[in-house]
């Protein structure tokens, strides 16, 4: 069931399997485009086979969160990762969280574990973004070709989807978040560290996972078969086994 936390004067949307006792706790955190309930069956996939909690939020503007503007600005990603992100574990008392990050929430979560503010347990992300490249502004364009397809897909897990893809995409294409760019912040990460994405990612290139390893030697590089940018809807079953692959590795499964 889908609940609300007020942080920083805005209503979150969040949800939650197990309980939150304590222990490690798996925080998802969605794409772009995504929201709470475009994870499909992948969190309780999760959480049955981790044995741990997991907590899955929409951010503002996103799912049933409230919006507190209609655009972004060239730092929205630090601001979610230093400001919100960490907010929102304090309100829910999570001091120990495992931050598992697709797209724009991959890219967050590398945000977040390179400073003090969230130091996570672990992190996963999938199709994370470094920095901005070809391949994403050319991703970024063909969804706006589609934009009307698109956002009629995402009516049914967003109050306001129309203004959700225009913001999503205007930050993108804006050409002052061109140099957007956290190569620099990447050895400040001393977690457990997994990066995976998909082997036919439609936007990004294979740097984005070569380019983390570089500056995080004791991260883990994986790229998943037959799969574009959505791993939990084209590869789930292996999407959740390497991340359980992960947690055995680092004594953090809960079922263990």
């Amino acid at each position: 069931m889908i609940e609300f936390v007020k942080v920083s004067g805005e209503q979150i949307a969040v949800k939650t399997l197990g309980v939150l006792d304590g222990r490690p706790t798996i925080v998802m955190l969605h794409e772009g485009l995504g929201s709470i309930t475009q994870w499909r069956d992948l969190p309780d996939s999760i959480h049955a086979l981790t044995g741990l909690p997991v907590l899955l939020y929409d951010r503002t503007g996103y799912g049933r969160s409230s919006a507190n503007n209609s655009q972004y600005d060239p730092d929205f990603m630090h601001l979610e990762a230093s400001e919100t992100l960490p907010a929102l574990l304090k309100q829910l008392n999570i001091s120990k969280p495992i931050l598992f990050g697709h797209s724009d929430g991959g890219t967050i979560s590398l945000i977040a574990a390179s400073s003090p503010m969230v130091s996570p347990t672990a992190v996963v992300t999938i199709a994370a973004h470094i920095y901005v490249e070809t391949a994403v502004i050319e991703g970024v364009q063909s969804a706006v070709a589609r934009r009307n397809l698109i956002v009629d897909g995402m009516s049914r897990h967003h109050s306001d989807p129309g203004t959700t893809f225009d913001r999503w995409a205007k930050i993108w294409l804006d050409p002052r978040f061109a140099t957007f760019d956290i190569r620099n912040l990447l050895s400040k990460i001393t977690c457990p560290l997994l990066v995976l994405q998909g082997d036919r990612d439609e936007y990004a290139t294979e740097e984005m996972v070569h380019g983390v390893i570089r500056e995080v030697p004791h991260a883990t590089g994986t790229f998943i078969p037959e799969c574009g940018h959505i791993a939990h809807r084209d590869q789930p079953k292996f999407l959740v086994e390497q991340f359980v692959k992960f947690l055995d590795e680092n004594q953090l499964n809960g079922s263990t």
